[in-house]
C-alpha cells in the first residue's frame, strides 16, 4: 500500500505533463494531429484513471487517520 502512495502521485504527475507537452506540440503545428489519435486517448484515460485512483487511496488514507 505504501508503494502506490508514492508511485500513483508522481505516476499522474508524468502522465499530466506528456498531455501538456502533447497540447503545446499540437497549437504550434496542428497538422501533426497529435491530439486525434490513439496515443493521445489512451493517455488520457490511463492518466484520468490513475487521477481517481489516486484520490480515493488519499482520500481513504487521510480517513484513518
Amino acid at each position: 500500500m505504501k508503494l502506490i502512495r508514492t508511485v500513483l502521485p508522481n505516476l499522474c504527475i508524468a502522465m499530466t505533463l506528456a498531455l501538456v507537452t502533447l497540447l503545446i506540440l499540437d497549437s504550434f503545428n496542428p497538422l501533426l494531429g497529435l491530439l486525434r489519435g490513439w496515443p493521445f486517448l489512451i493517455l488520457s484515460l490511463l492518466d484520468a484513471a490513475a487521477a481517481i485512483i489516486c484520490a480515493a487511496v488519499l482520500y481513504g488514507d487521510s480517513r484513518r487517520s
